[in-house]
């Protein structure tokens, strides 16, 4: 078991990198459990990563506590993607923004609180690293919702689980989808093995009408953090010939009651520059929680 207590303590904070998912997963429980929502995505992608069913290239387990020991905000890299941040107080951010200059001077964006962003990238730029010379730019704005009170939506068709026979169109709808948001670029063979995963998990769903697939809606591994049950859903995608029928509000209601199911509470994320998107999960009960930005580094090659 390694942690490495990394200096750049300032007003009362101390950062930890800690090697092992499963005690990052193991000594984050209860901070996670305070705000099980801001901090689903750091725990679904620690778990799966603790139980084999993701794999990345390299990571980065980030942990900051106060004098008392408390922790105070924790964090995650897994490369190449972007370091993924909690709440936490600006020195915390700060403070971990200074030892990014040291352990992780590659990272190629960062996603989380706009304060909290801003705090660890005035950290970073403290450092005088390498890495921190680069322009850090906004590339978007997400919104957190969580579901109030599910209202289901009247609309032709019906809900289904995706079937393993319809990996290949599912897998072209994945795609799709992270072109449409300008997420991520997936290869064919990535998109395939994501949706077989997910059908092989139960967490992908799909809209019918007459027999024809015209909204997919899935969930992330649901994370259970001292009996507080989080199901985030998400990706929600419609072909374009396919809408302004309700189709996607419809797959979404279905995926949510899904995970209510299943005793979860229920969250997703939308960006906010669509003003689509957020209407419709409004209308079906989804209140606003909170608001996060992604940024990008750019490089410093000519």
């Amino acid at each position: 078991m390694f942690r490495e207590s990394l200096g750049w303590q300032n007003r009362r904070m101390k950062v930890e990198l800690i090697e092992s998912v499963d005690e990052f997963i193991a000594s984050t429980a209860a901070f996670r459990a305070a705000e099980p929502l801001r901090t689903n995505v750091i725990g679904s992608v620690s778990l799966s990563v603790a139980k084999g069913h993701q794999t990345y290239d390299d990571y980065r387990w980030w942990v900051v506590r106060d004098d008392d020991g408390e922790i105070v905000g924790v964090a995650m890299r897994t490369h190449p993607f972007k370091m993924t941040l909690s709440p936490m107080p600006h020195d915390a951010a700060r403070t971990l923004g200074r030892n990014v200059g040291r352990f992780d001077d590659g990272l190629t964006g960062i996603t989380g609180p706009p304060d909290v962003v801003e705090a660890l990238a005035s950290g970073y730029v403290e450092s005088k690293s390498p890495g921190s010379a680069r322009a850090l730019v906004e590339e978007r704005r997400d919104l957190l919702y969580e579901l109030e009170e599910l209202v289901t939506p009247d609309v032709d068709g019906s809900g289904r689980p995706a079937r393993a026979g319809e990996i290949n169109v599912l897998s072209e709808m994945l795609i799709a989808f992270m072109n449409d948001v300008g997420i991520r670029t997936l290869s064919q063979a990535d998109s395939q093995d994501m949706v077989k995963k997910s059908v092989t998990a139960g967490s992908l769903f799909c809209w019918e009408l007459d027999g024809t697939i015209v909204a997919i809606a899935g969930h992330a591994p649901v994370v259970t953090t001292e009996e507080i049950i989080i199901g985030r859903v998400g990706p929600v995608y419609t072909p374009p010939e396919y809408r302004g029928h309700g189709f996607g509000s419809a797959v979404t209601a279905h995926v949510s009651q899904h995970l209510i199911e299943k005793g979860a509470r229920v969250m997703l994320f939308t960006d906010a520059a669509n003003p689509t998107s957020n209407s419709i999960y409004q209308k079906i009960g989804y209140r606003l929680i909170d608001e996060l930005v992604e940024a990008l580094f750019e490089s410093n090659e000519p």
